[in-house]
């Protein structure tokens, strides 16, 4: 054997005892070593996991009327792998799915093995599709949302998407109550997909979400949506936000806004229209924010009811002439009738000289403006309120009659809320209670805070029923269910200032009035009519409104003769006095005359009258007289009128009297006179 031959052979000898080795060493790390490890991957190769989804929890009105359900709806599935002939499938399936072709063609020739054709398959065309016996094509049903009463409160409740998973709104906010926890179905299969029988199996069922309960009433929003809309239409209204809330307990029973949308068909409508604006988005309130700084007025002793005040036709703060709503202004009057016509310059004077601002500010944030109400919604604001340092004079003084400071609709909604219920801020909820595992979990009613006491509250709760009866809400009232609140009429900010022909009309009020049971905001931006007032376009909306939901949650009607009081003897009583005594029975003193004393007054004292009604305190001087009205005489007539009173006329024209300087009604002395100005006929 020669030497090259034996080399060969311990070559060869070498490397089949080292490739032994190798494999050996292979095998040991596979087995010994890796063994546990590999198995267990191999395992899970063999296993496939399905995830079962979890029913989501509904979504009800306060007594159990269903908003918001899941309904079991066809779905299209396509395995690409087991189509023979795409292109013939995609033909036959685009006309049943509304697809194009093409978009079906490149779906159908990707290499997954699971492809979704739609998610929502019509029903109808369910049995269209189930005849074509198409290989490779399977319907499956799946859980979609679904909203039986279509547009109602659909910015509250908000939309589900695809997935059944919240978007928008409540079913956003709680989320992980109405979803549930998804179960888990795992099993053994071989390379094929088929069930290997004696292979693993295990299955976890899914947890189903929880069905929650609004505070809100599907009757009383139902109300609100219809009466809103209507208002919107009559004075071609932009936008419109209607809010009722319990006093008490802070549940809101209706919360509507137009226009709306359809969260069943939600992608045909924008995100603008979808947005929960009474909670999500600020404005400037106008006059109805005159009651808050009232209400901190009077707790601090400032200012009472009955306290004289001068109202000019414009008071001046810095650079800025803050006028009054009428051209001559209103002159001496109560705080209580600046408050009834709603006379700018008291109230900007009020929050820019009287009142300390470092205390004003103190009540606003109790009463909530600047800050969240902390309402289970997700996304709300919290309006805007500079911090105090950065407040000057000027801006005291907008904001002491509305402007200069936004507020959510549902902020203004708590704070008087507060006011109707003895000084006492609730925390505003949504949602009522939630029902899972067989208990119901009911929400207790939270107070935040006590911001005014109960006398300051009972008073301001007495001027805003005089608002109503004798003063610019006089629209707002219901027969039988005794109203109070406040008119609001704001322009709109833009850059660098107010739009002079955009307005947002507001009415903030409740009833009845001597035992509130609800408190209601109207707010209407932008309509397009002659008489843009709060008074004239919310106030009736606010009416017609309350009367139906007082009925609805059953508030008994009050007698037409409850209420009546006697009025008292107050001649020869100084005029303060005077105002201070009908303040405490109830009755609103309208002072004419300089005189500090009354000389006569109308009703006579022993008459029995309502309520907050007037009583005219003539207060004359000597010499003094009333001014007769002759706006609509002939200028004859006016002239014989004058002499027969020994009042001075200045006449301007000829024909009809148009308009007198002094209005009507106020006291002039002898040598005074009075300027007419007469038109044609």
């Amino acid at each position: 054997m020669d030497k090259n031959y034996k080399m060969r052979l311990a070559l060869i000898f070498f490397l089949v005892t080292g490739a032994a080795v190798i494999l050996v060493g292979r095998l040991i790390n596979l087995q010994l070593v890796r063994g546990k490890e590999l198995s267990e991957k191999a395992l899970f190769q063999r296993l496939k996991i399905e995830q079962v989804m979890a029913e989501r929890g509904r979504i009800l009105d306060r007594n159990g009327k269903e908003l918001a359900i899941s309904i079991p709806t066809p779905a299209v599935y396509a395995d690409p792998g087991v189509i023979k002939a795409p292109e013939k499938v995609a033909k036959e399936l685009a006309a049943i799915l509304e697809t194009s072709e093409e978009d079906i063609l490149k779906i159908l020739k990707t290499d997954s093995r699971f492809v979704w054709l739609t998610r929502k398959l019509p029903m109808e065309k369910k049995d269209e599709l189930n005849k074509l016996k198409l290989s490779g094509i399977r319907i499956i049903s799946l859980p979609r949302r679904f909203y039986p009463e279509g547009t109602l409160a659909a910015s509250t409740l908000g939309i589900a998407g695809i997935d059944n998973q919240g978007l928008e709104g409540l079913e956003f906010t709680y989320e992980r109550y109405l979803a549930g926890e998804p179960g888990v179905f795992q099993v053994e299969k071989d390379l094929v997909g088929r069930e290997i029988p004696v292979g693993f199996k295990e299955k976890t069922l899914p947890k189903d979400g929880v069905d929650i309960y609004l505070s809100i009433d599907s009757v009383i929003q139902h109300i609100a949506e219809r009466e809103l809309a209507k208002a919107m239409l009559e004075n071609k209204a932009k936008q419109g936000i209607l809010i009722a809330m319990e006093p008490k307990s802070g549940e809101i029973l209706a919360l509507a806004q137009f226009p709306s949308f359809n969260p069943n068909d939600f992608t045909k409508s924008n995100l603008d229209v979808r947005k929960n604006k009474a909670i999500t988005e600020s404005f400037e309130p106008g006059s109805t924010f005159k009651v808050f700084v009232a209400a901190a007025a009077i707790e601090e002793g400032i200012i009472a009811p009955e306290t004289i005040v001068f109202d000019p036709s414009s008071y001046k703060v810095g650079d800025r002439l803050i006028r009054c709503s009428s051209i001559y202004g209103h002159g001496q009057e109560t705080f209580l009738e600046s408050l009834e016509r709603s006379c700018n310059p008291i109230f900007a004077k009020l929050a820019a000289e009287d009142m300390d601002q470092k205390m004003l500010y103190k009540y606003l944030k109790g009463f909530n403006f600047g800050e969240k109400t902390g309402i289970d919604f997700a996304g709300e604001a919290a309006g805007i309120l500079k911090p105090l340092e950065k407040l000057n004079q000027v801006e005291w003084a907008n904001i002491g009659f509305g402007q200069g400071i936004a507020v959510t609709p549902l902020q203004l909604v708590t704070a008087m809320s507060a006011i109707a219920n003895d000084g006492y801020l609730p925390k505003p909820v949504l949602v009522k209670r939630y029902h899972t595992n067989g208990q119901t979990i009911e929400k207790e009613p939270e107070i935040l805070r006590q911001v005014i006491s109960k006398e300051t509250a009972q008073t301001v709760r007495m001027m805003l029923r005089s608002v109503v009866v004798n003063g610019s809400g006089k629209r707002a009232d219901i027969p039988g269910f005794p109203v109070a609140g406040k008119t609001g009429t704001a322009q709109v900010a833009e850059k660098g200032g107010y739009a002079k022909d955009r307005f947002v009309v507001s009415f903030l009020g409740y009833a009845p009035a001597d035992d509130p049971q609800i408190v209601v905001l109207v707010a209407l931006a932008d309509p397009q009519t002659e008489r843009n007032l709060g008074g004239v376009i919310a106030a009736p909306v606010f009416k017609e409104f309350t009367s139906q939901a007082l009925q609805h949650i059953g508030v008994r009607t009050r007698s037409s003769t409850a209420g009546q009081v006697v009025v008292p003897n107050l001649i020869g009583v100084t005029r303060e006095e005077a105002v201070k005594e009908l303040t405490k029975i109830g009755l609103r003193g309208t002072i004419k005359g300089d005189g500090s004393k009354v000389t006569n007054q109308e009703p006579k004292a022993g008459s029995l009258v309502e309520t907050y009604a007037t009583v005219i305190l003539n207060c004359t001087l000597q010499g003094e007289k009333e001014t007769p009205r002759f706006i609509g005489m002939t200028l004859n007539d006016a002239q014989k009128l004058a002499l027969s009173r020994g009042i001075n006329l200045k006449v301007k024209g000829d024909g009809i009297v148009a308009s007198q300087m002094p209005e009507p009604g106020s006291m002039i002395l002898s040598e005074d006179v009075v300027e007419i100005t007469c038109i044609p006929r």
